[in-house]
């Protein structure tokens, strides 16, 4: 056996951790102040990040409907959400979509809580400070507030990334790794791949760990996640193959970027500290400066490698994973980086224990009194504590001047429910406006399925060159069987005007209400009675 793959025993890193009684009581504790603030979050009676919620909670109601993704309707991510939100969507369809959009919220805040607490547990080893400060920092990154008020992908394929890495790393080596470990891991990770495919990069660096330190439970891991991912698809690839395949693989693989929708890596790597768009957003040489002393500190923490325990690796792993995910990506939004929160503040939490170790080696511990270390505790306690408050009042007000221009206002939106009689057939830019309005579930069977406008245009030029003929005649066939068209504007560029759709619609529908962004159109001309 090489001195690589050998086995080292437990560093003093890993053996009191285990011990460590508090440990516990902080991460639940962790989750429960996250919860609380997200919850408060979600006080803000604006919508953020409107569009992909509508979009997921919709896709989830049609299926339990029987209206399937891929086959009935375009749906350019992995079905794994959907199988998520199946209650949710079962309570939309019995007390009304509008509810069933405050329950995924609801639902979205404690996912992300919980990535918190996974978060800080993935530091236990460090100690309960090293536990409070990582699962704080995560909680109160901006990015967070954001996406725990909204239904997105990131926070629910995190959240089961995480479980797996929690779940290999046991007791701190990976060399203990059972076989059913190995096993529930590998479930995890297959679910976080179902949910987004971007889960494969961290998986990457779970599968790099487990063989070296523990070869045997590879073959374990990788087929209980590829196994969970085929069952998670099978359905779709059976209904429809070619469209499952080329809206989730091909399309996304080969997805292209509008130039606002891709970042300078410079802009990217603001975007990768969390605090993109808020009035304390780091500047492109702060962030520089920032990540460039990260990766010194991580290059001295990290230089004795032997010394290295595995949760230490596999924190390293996986910060590089999901930073070489995030800086790749050809398209990319803010709220992306989300997934690189948990590894860059663990990541550099053990940089900075590791470093403090080896310099307390060196010039010794300091000796205080009782006393002395109660104030310097009790200091580091309450400056924690204000630090988090501060920071909640910040971004839950920030983000309330924010969903102005990035979000959408209730009382707007009410115009929907009162223009637009209950089961009526409708077609929306923006189809979030029928979940939040209670008019997505219609009446009318043959009532088109429209449920994410810009992954249709991933199969027609990404919104890049002029829309083909045959996508605008697809829309023209849409407008013909609905009663009302709900737009976010009188002319909404994601829908694929061409000279023949725009004098069609002008002839067969008019405006019957508007306010601010809100604009219903009905169809005039339409003899069906839908």
């Amino acid at each position: 056996m090489t001195a690589l793959a050998a086995t080292p025993e437990l560093t003093p890193l890993e053996r009191p951790a285990r011990r460590r009684v508090g440990g516990p009581l902080i991460i639940v504790g962790i989750g429960l102040v996250a919860l609380g603030m997200y919850l408060w979050q979600l006080s803000v009676p604006e919508q953020l990040s409107f569009y992909d919620s509508g979009v997921y909670l919709a896709a989830a109601v049609h299926l339990v409907s029987g209206v399937l993704p891929y086959r009935d309707f375009t749906f350019v991510q992995p079905p794994g959400l959907l199988y998520l939100l199946a209650p949710v969507a079962v309570a939309s369809r019995v007390f009304g979509t509008h509810d069933g959009l405050t329950i995924g919220r609801a639902l979205s805040a404690v996912v992300t809580a919980a990535n918190c607490s996974l978060a800080a547990s993935l530091v236990r080893g460090h100690g309960r400070v090293a536990m409070a400060v990582t699962g704080a920092a995560v909680a109160v990154s901006p990015v967070a507030f954001l996406v725990s008020s909204a239904i997105k992908l990131d926070p629910f394929s995190l959240l089961f990334v995480l479980v797996a890495f929690v779940v290999v790393l046991g007791h701190g080596r990976v060399a203990t790794l059972s076989r059913r470990g190995a096993v529930v891991a590998g479930v995890a990770l297959g679910v976080a791949g179902l949910v987004k495919l971007w889960a494969f990069f961290p998986f990457v660096a779970v599968v790099a760990l487990v063989s070296w330190r523990a070869r045997a439970r590879v073959v374990a891991l990788v087929a209980a996640a590829g196994a969970t991912f085929l069952a998670g698809v099978a359905p779709f690839l059976v209904t429809a193959p070619h469209r499952f395949i080329s809206e989730v693989f091909v399309e996304q693989l080969g997805r292209r970027a509008n130039a606002s929708d891709s970042g300078t890596l410079l802009w990217r790597l603001r975007a990768l500290t969390g605090y993109f768009d808020t009035l304390v957003a780091p500047s492109a040489r702060v962030a520089v400066a920032a990540f460039a002393l990260l990766a010194l500190a991580v290059a001295v923490a990290y230089r004795r490698w032997r010394s290295v325990s595995d949760t230490e690796w596999l924190v390293l792993f996986g910060a590089i994973a999901v930073v070489v995910m995030l800086l790749a990506s050809p398209e990319t939004y803010t709220y992306y980086d989300y997934y690189a929160q948990p590894f860059l503040y663990a990541l550099a939490v053990t940089a900075l224990w590791r470093l403090g170790r080896g310099l307390a080696g060196v010039l010794g511990r300091p000796a205080l009194s009782r006393g002395t270390r109660r104030v310097v505790i009790g200091a580091g306690v309450a400056s924690l504590v204000l630090a988090v408050g501060s920071m909640t009042l910040y971004t839950t007000s920030f983000y309330s001047a924010y969903a102005y221009v990035y979000g959408y206002y209730g009382r707007w939106m009410g115009l929907v429910t009162r223009a637009v009689p209950a089961g009526s057939c409708v077609v929306y830019n923006q189809v979030a406006f029928g979940v939040y309005a209670n008019r997505l579930i219609t009446s009318d069977p043959a009532c088109p399925t429209v449920v994410d406008v810009y992954g249709e245009w991933m199969g027609n030029g990404y919104q890049l060159v002029a829309p083909p003929r045959s996508f605008s005649r697809e829309w023209l066939g849409y407008f013909e069987r609905a009663r009302y068209a709900v737009f976010t504007r009188a002319r909404p560029g994601d829908i694929p005007w061409d000279a023949s759709l725009t004098r069609w619609f002008d002839r067969h529908y008019r405006l019957v209400a508007n306010q601010q962004f809100v604009f219903v159109f009905k169809h005039t001309t339409s003899t069906t009675g839908r």
